[in-house]
């Protein structure tokens, strides 16, 4: 969506009429390739340790990636909360207001990487232990966590500028981004891991990661402050921040934030469930973990561009457009699902093996991953219509449906299953199929409400 020259903005900072919405399917697209180039990087690191390290490695890994959730779910705050305030702005015209919002998620992301760098390197053995890892994995695990946990600050800026980008319509740059950080991971990971001309194991992996956020950070603060970019991130304007550009980013990011985190420690809750069934079935559960959030790109893609989209509605005062981008996000995703649900059914075998050729772990994997196939509709419509709430500012109710259907849905139905009825891995995934269909429902009825129209950001 085109501002004009950085020149004019600089020099006429009054509100503009917004120019139209760009179309659903033309936002979405690229943010769909992006996610799916971050899906594709954990795949990547989860295939080479499963190849090149083997079972324990592989759960190593997985256990790593979940640990990492909490840490990203203060960069999706960022993320989420940028694209809701620019879009506002976007879609009111003034493009001052959009810079600050720019600043203040820049600034605000860097300092929770430098803090989530401390914390994880400092508590790796520690956490590992929490979620229940043997002594070989534990070992393998606090090499992945403490390697890949430098690339957290350059990693939480490119989500902060990524989302800005979104909010101001622009989502062909930061798929750009993620295609050169995937490439830069699996370049890393395979030439570290593999054995030419060094061969560090698991580590080899997060020292992947970590050099991928840092590319992919560096990357992002440059296009930021390049012509681009129809508002430039402004370095000696940076400081000192503009308390009001960070609390309205807040009042949207902390609730998003606090949204990732408490189901990112329910999701570590319910792996701890599934841990407690041996090694073989971890690792399963985490191959099955990663052939999921490549199917389930549709729908958090069409989420994305309609927190945009609605975002810019809202800002330009037009609530009936706003409502047609929700309505027609749920739709798309419904589809899309349907089918990616289809395929994980019938291939399920096939995309495990991917993974690890163990036929233990096949055998687990896809019998998790055809599970899972019932709740894959249930998940794109949840993800896209809470997608538009996002950007209406609605997110304290998304906050507490996801905690809602987390604790006392997903987690107590696995805990009964495998804990006090000693069943296996697969009714554990029972739980996140029950899950998926409560908050559906409860999404689709706060949308169908309306109350979200009137919500100022």
């Amino acid at each position: 969506m085109a501002f004009g020259s950085d020149a004019t903005i600089a020099s006429d900072d009054r509100p503009h009429p917004a120019p139209p919405l760009p179309g659903l399917l033309r936002l979405a697209w690229p943010v769909m390739v992006e996610r799916l180039s971050l899906s594709v990087l954990s795949a990547v690191d989860a295939a080479l340790v499963g190849r090149y390290v083997g079972t324990d490695g592989l759960a190593a890994v997985g256990i790593g990636a979940l640990l990492f959730w909490i840490p990203l779910a203060g960069a999706l705050a960022f993320d989420v909360g940028s694209t809701a305030v620019v879009a506002r702005d976007v879609g009111a015209g003034d493009h001052a207001r959009v810079r600050l919002g720019l600043h203040a998620a820049v600034v605000g992301a860097a300092v929770w990487g430098m803090i989530c760098t401390i914390v994880i390197f400092a508590l790796a053995p520690w956490l590992m232990r929490l979620m229940g890892a043997s002594p070989a994995v534990e070992s393998l695990g606090v090499r992945y966590l403490r390697a890949g946990s430098f690339g957290f600050p350059p990693l939480m800026m490119l989500y902060a500028v990524n989302g800005s980008l979104r909010g101001m319509g622009n989502t062909w740059l930061p798929m750009l981004i993620l295609i050169v950080v995937n490439a830069v991971n699996a370049l890393v990971a395979f030439t570290l891991i593999s054995g030419y001309p060094l061969a560090l194991g698991v580590r080899a992996s997060g020292i992947g990661y970590a050099a991928a956020g840092a590319t992919g950070g560096a990357l992002a603060l440059l296009l930021a402050t390049s012509s681009l970019t129809q508002v430039r991130l402004e370095w000696r304007r940076l400081l000192p921040l503009d308390r009001a550009s960070f609390a309205r980013l807040a009042r949207i990011g902390v609730p998003v934030g606090l949204e990732e985190a408490q189901f990112m420690i329910a999701f570590l809750v319910y792996t701890r469930i599934v841990a407690h069934l041996g090694t073989v079935p971890l690792a399963a559960h985490s191959i099955a973990l990663r052939a999921v959030e490549i199917a389930i790109l549709p729908g958090f893609a069409f989420g994305t561009a309609a927190t945009a989209l609605v975002g810019q509605a809202l800002g330009g005062g037009d609530a009936d457009a706003a409502e047609a981008v929700g309505r027609r996000a749920g739709v798309y995703a419904l589809g899309a699902l349907l089918a990616m649900a289809s395929l994980q059914f019938a291939l399920a075998p096939q995309i495990v093996r991917v993974f690890d050729a163990d036929p233990r772990v096949v055998v687990i994997g896809a019998r998790l991953l055809r599970v899972f196939a019932l709740a894959m509709p249930a998940m794109g419509l949840q993800a896209a219509v809470s997608g538009a709430l996002r950007g209406a500012g609605d997110v304290r109710y998304v906050l507490r449906t996801t905690t809602f259907t987390a604790w006392c849905v997903r987690v107590p139905t696995a805990a009964v299953f495998v804990l006090a009825l000693g069943f296996a891995a697969p009714f554990a995934w029972l739980g996140a199929v029950f899950e998926n269909w409560a908050r559906a429902a409860l999404i689709l009825r706060r949308f169908f409400v309306g109350r979200w129209k009137t919500l100022r950001v």
